[in-house]
């Protein structure tokens, strides 16, 4: 699967913007010890979260993205991952039952 196909997904779903996405990747980012920096925003259907880690390694991105995954997700959710010289990059999309989803891209660094 590539993110395009995520993409595409997407378009079939409600992915408006939703204060408890936002809030709630806020506040598990927030307490996470090997956070430096983060942002947390949405655009045209997307949030995009970056992440800047105290010790970058894949071992450490793996396990916090899988733990903000479990954080967040609903119902259904399938995401890609691109690794690039300097960071690891995700596209998630998650879904209820009901279509209404959110589309995220995130960043470690």
């Amino acid at each position: 699967m590539n993110k395009e196909t995520i993409f595409q997904l997407a378009k079939t779903l409600d992915c408006e913007y939703e204060i408890g996405i936002w809030s709630e990747a806020t506040d598990f980012i927030e307490r996470q010890e090997n956070v430096c920096d983060f942002t947390v925003t949405y655009r045209d259907g997307l949030y995009q979260i970056t992440i800047e880690l105290a010790e970058f390694g894949f071992a450490e991105v793996k396990s916090l993205f899988s733990s903000l995954v479990s954080f967040l997700e609903y119902t259904s959710t399938i995401y890609t991952r691109e690794d690039g010289s300097d960071s690891i990059g995700y596209y998630l999309l998650s879904s209820t039952k009901d279509q209404k989803a959110f589309l995220c891209q995130i960043l470690f660094r």
